[in-house]
């Protein structure tokens, strides 16, 4: 069966799906514009570290240059150098670098020569070559070291005259390696990474990871770099002089500043987490109140299907769908149950006064069976009473004639009484009672007390009390059994064994059967049709009224009376009965 075809799932898919792609949509948007504002977040803020860096290079190259100039400016120095002896100015260039805080510092004197050298690495340093070695020219470059990028400050060392005369340079130099890097690190708050010729010299990541970094030295945009298990938005920025504005090439040392967009994402998985927990438990949620919503609605449907579908089956018009008026219940769901009710209802009083009036209109056809059953007994009767005043009448023709009128006046009392039932509707007097009784009474009754072996029982003793007018039930019951009784003596059956057999269960609905099979000569089936008509009779001495009478007590009490017949083999007849009449809630 298609999971659509039903009302229920039709309303619970539309919801839940609703919910769903609304649910999925909003945290697609949601996560998509997080993580949108987190790069876009990111990449500001490398771009202002990498400002921030080159800012901070720059303040260091001034304050460097300004120290370097005063240093060149002292007469002592001057002295030392005009000297041109290397053990006078090599005291003064281990004093000069502890004040400059210089990593590196040489004197050179006239035409280059190298008078003083102070701190490790100072051997490596390169004093930069000039065109002219008499310039007055300040310079500042970066040149590559064994510890990283050095950056190299040189000023001149001269005295004022027209022209200058020119004793030698001050060239001092400052380390960009791992423990300056780790220095830029804590201001910028970025990792920090010097390279030159596709080569990192200094870093403050770790030294695996100087490779992959090597290949964005050369990047002319924020580039994307994976380091082990991150990933890092990386800025190349060129080491140059404050006023140069060349772009960054593999070839010049630059400086790398680096943010790790995994773990500045890595917020977001937490927000992930909770959006998908919050998408889950809402999801739930909402399919949970999707099918509490769609059985709100269908519930009622379902309730009023299934009474249609009893009434339907059984007949029962009695059969009512229970009205709630909870918060949750459908209104329009609740007006067709009480349509549904008040439709059982009418059809019901309609049928019943339907029958009421089939009944007054048989009246009508009461002419003329009262023209045949009741003027053949009065005739009877009028003959024994012309025989009575005969005077010469012996005792015993005196005692047949007044037994003849006996019996004759019984009939038509009997007559009487059937019509009269049949005519007026029946008032019941419920009251608690053993339906097994009841059966073998009437079995007795219809037999007038003379059973023998005839009429077999088999009663259910696990039965409960029914609630019936059992004195009318009585009467049904004996109408049905002496019918069976005429149709087994018709039909002459002499094989020893019960010929009627009298049967009742429960059929676990509230409601008992009562069966009463018999091995008679059975009902023709042009008669069937015809069975429950008034007046239609098969037997000479009938009145057509027994069945018609017994079917409007058993239906009265809320029952239903059925019959199965086949000819030369016997009749079935199966009474089901309400342990409870609904006349009886009343």
């Amino acid at each position: 069966m298609p999971l659509t075809s039903s009302l229920t799932n039709r309303i619970f898919v539309a919801c839940t799906l609703l919910a769903t792609l609304s649910l999925g949509f909003a945290f697609y948007y949601v996560n998509a514009r997080a993580t949108g504002e987190a790069e876009a977040e990111l990449r500001r803020g490398l771009n202002e570290a990498g400002k921030l860096v080159d800012q901070n290079r720059v303040g260091l190259t001034d304050t460097f240059t300004r120290l370097a100039r005063l240093v060149a400016d002292l007469p002592k120095l001057k002295a030392a150098v005009e000297t041109g002896d290397p053990p006078t100015v090599q005291p003064l260039a281990d004093e000069y670098r502890d004040q400059v805080k210089a990593d590196v510092l040489v004197l050179t004197g006239r035409r280059g020569a190298l008078l003083g050298t102070s701190g490790a690495g100072a051997d490596e340093l390169t004093v930069p070559a000039l065109n002219d070695i008499e310039s007055v020219e300040e310079i500042s470059t970066f040149a590559p070291h064994s510890r990283g990028i050095v950056q190299v400050v040189s000023v001149p060392i001269f005295i004022q005259r027209d022209p200058p005369d020119v004793l030698g340079r001050l060239t001092v130099g400052f380390f960009l390696d791992d423990r300056f890097a780790e220095q830029i690190k804590r201001l910028t708050a970025s990792e920090i990474a010097f390279g030159a010729g596709n080569r990192i010299l200094a870093s403050t990541l770790p030294a695996g990871s100087r490779d992959a970094l090597a290949s964005v030295i050369g990047a002319h945009d924020i580039a994307t770099v994976r380091i082990g298990d991150e990933d890092f938005l990386a800025l190349a920025r060129p080491l140059v002089s404050a006023s140069a504005d060349a772009p960054a090439t593999p070839a010049m040392p630059v400086v790398l500043t680096l943010r790790s967009r995994t773990e500045r994402l890595r917020f977001l998985n937490t927000i992930r987490t909770g959006l998908e927990g919050a998408l889950v438990f809402t999801l739930l949620l909402a399919t949970i109140v999707s099918y509490a919503v769609a059985r709100t609605v269908t519930r009622p449907l379902s309730a009023i299907t299934s009474a249609m579908r009893d009434v339907a089956a059984t007949g029962d018009l009695t059969r009512k769908v229970a009205l709630h008026s909870g918060p949750w219940d459908d209104e329009d769901a609740r007006l067709l149950a009480s349509a549904f009710n008040t439709l059982t209802e009418s059809v019901a009083r309609f049928q019943a006064e339907a029958a009421q009036r089939e009944r007054l209109s048989s009246l009508g056809r009461l002419s003329t069976v009262i023209a045949h059953e009741i003027r053949n007994p009065l005739m009877i009767i009028m003959a024994t009473l012309s025989t009575l005043r005969r005077a010469e009448l012996t005792p015993d023709e005196r005692r047949e004639a007044v037994a003849d009128i006996a019996e004759e006046t019984t009939r038509l009392n009997r007559i009487v009484t059937e019509v009269l039932d049949f005519a007026k509707p029946i008032k019941f007097e419920y009251a608690q009672s053993s339906i097994n009784d009841i059966c073998r009474t009437s079995a007795a009754a219809a037999w007038q007390g003379h059973l023998d072996d005839e009429v077999a029982f088999d009663l259910d003793a696990s039965l409960p009390r029914i609630v019936t007018d059992a004195e009318r039930l009585r009467a049904a019951l004996i109408n049905i059994l002496t019918n069976a009784r005429h149709a087994v003596n018709a039909a002459g059956v002499s094989d020893k064994g019960a010929s009627v057999t009298v049967r009742t269960r429960s059929n676990g609905n509230g409601h008992v059967i009562v069966a009463i099979q018999d091995r008679g000569i059975g009902i023709a089936p042009e008669d069937m049709a015809r069975i429950f008509d008034p007046y239609f009779t098969t037997r000479r001495a009938g009145t057509g009224l027994g069945l018609p009478i017994s079917k409007n007590i058993i239906e009265g009490m809320g029952g239903r009376l059925a019959v199965d017949s086949e000819r030369g083999v016997g009749t079935e007849i199966r009474i089901d009965l309400p342990i409870t009449p609904p006349e009886a809630h009343e």
